[in-house]
């Protein structure tokens, strides 16, 4: 999960004007309330990309950084199956759709969005760091990765087209930013920040797009929420360059003007709502990490209520378990051993990291809470509080406030 964190980040202009108008906009629903189901951070491969019993898959699996990629493909369906059951107003998919930009995975992911179109439910994605000409994208066979087709900024705008960008209200020229209709009075922005050129950055010529709609909106008293996929608002005060849009405070003071009070965003893998003076951002775990969850956000009536709640996919609940357990022991292995001989301390001490990081990723606060004064908690002060990871283990609780 920490590896997860430390990830690097990973577009080009779409053609045409840098904004353009639909004669007409049909409207999502004139409900008071809407309904949107989240999600990110999928990271879905192919099944045709890989053989499960090569060498060098079995490298990847080891070097895996707590996802369950390679059960996507269920993931996938699950996440259809899930949204035709809540049937909300729209599904929104805040990037990181791939698992490292393979085009075959994303027309994939295409065929079943479109099921979920079929079933009366709007879809609109926003590209993350690992969609747009990322330099990893492979297929598994045999002892090494070879590459294959990566998607373009173009490729994604065409193979999402009916995911945003056919039907957007307006649409960005220099980036994959647009604006949607999801009621009357409710408009959606995604903003871009995984231009190849500028990548981690909301390009300055985004932003100047995006002002004067702001400020439309604003006037014709429209609410507008945000999706992004690096998070607008620092989600976590050790750990988050890379993860935090490299120019956030132009973007965060640009939103707070015209007053929007919501952004959903991902990147981080990590489930946490930070607030700065009014602006919530909402920032979805990974739905490819445990405990493959997806957030159900309620916008009322008021200009500002909103409620929040996290859901789980109810698939693969252990097997995503083990996988991010598996994980955290890896990156602690090499720290426990150097702070003790005693194997029940490094059992301890193991145990307690994984079963804190699982609660801090998944936002799970009560579970943290009941740990705050676990034996393994202690350990870790006394053996190893001057590590990278028993600073870590006291930012968690910092950060919910349980110190």
């Amino acid at each position: 999960m920490i590896q997860t964190l430390m990830c690097a980040l990973a577009f080009c202009a779409v053609s045409g004007c840098a904004a353009h108008e639909r004669e007409e906009s049909e409207p999502v629903n004139t409900k008071e309330e809407v309904r949107l189901m989240a999600a990110t951070d999928l990271h879905h491969l192919s099944e045709t990309l890989y053989d499960s019993s090569s060498e060098i898959f079995a490298k990847l699996m080891a070097t895996n950084d707590g996802k369950l990629f390679e059960e996507s493909t269920a993931i996938l369906e699950a996440l259809k199956e899930r949204a035709i059951e809540e049937k909300p107003d729209a599904l929104l998919l805040a990037g990181d759709l791939t698992f490292n930009g393979e085009l075959v995975s994303l027309k994939e992911i295409a065929q079943v969005l479109a099921q979920v179109e079929a079933a009366g439910i709007p879809v609109y994605v926003i590209p993350g760091n690992h969609d747009i000409n990322y330099a990893y994208a492979c297929e598994y066979f045999g002892n090494e990765a070879k590459p294959v087709e990566q998607i373009s900024p173009q490729a994604f705008a065409e193979v999402m087209g009916p995911y945003g960008y056919e039907d957007a209200l307006y649409r960005d020229g220099a980036s994959l930013s647009y604006i949607a209709s999801l009621a009357d009075d409710l408009w959606l922005l995604t903003l871009d920040a995984n231009v190849p050129e500028e990548r981690g950055y909301i390009p300055a010529e985004t932003l100047t797009w995006a002002e004067p709609l702001l400020a439309k909106a604003q006037e014709e008293r429209i609410r507008v929420v945000v999706m992004s996929h690096q998070n607008v608002l620092v989600q976590n005060s050790m750990m988050y360059n890379g993860y935090v849009i490299n120019n956030h405070e132009a973007v965060e003071h640009m939103l707070k003007k015209y007053g929007v009070t919501l952004v959903m965003s991902g990147h981080s893998h990590l489930e946490h709502t930070a607030v700065s003076d009014g602006l919530t951002d909402i920032c979805s775990e990974s739905l490819a990490v445990y405990p493959l969850q997806y957030g159900m956000i309620t916008l009322a009536a008021s200009e500002t209520d909103f409620i929040y709640e996290k859901k789980k996919l109810g698939i693969k609940e252990q097997e995503s378990f083990d996988r991010f357990a598996e994980t955290v022991e890896r990156m602690v292995v090499s720290i426990v051993s150097e702070a003790t001989q005693d194997e029940t301390e490094r059992a301890c001490m193991t145990e307690f990291a994984i079963a804190l990081n699982a609660a801090c990723f998944s936002g799970d606060r009560q579970s943290a809470e009941d740990l705050a004064d676990e034996a393994g908690r202690r350990l870790w002060r006394q053996k190893a509080g001057d590590t990278f990871w028993g600073y870590y283990i006291e930012n968690i609780f910092a950060e919910m406030g349980l110190n």
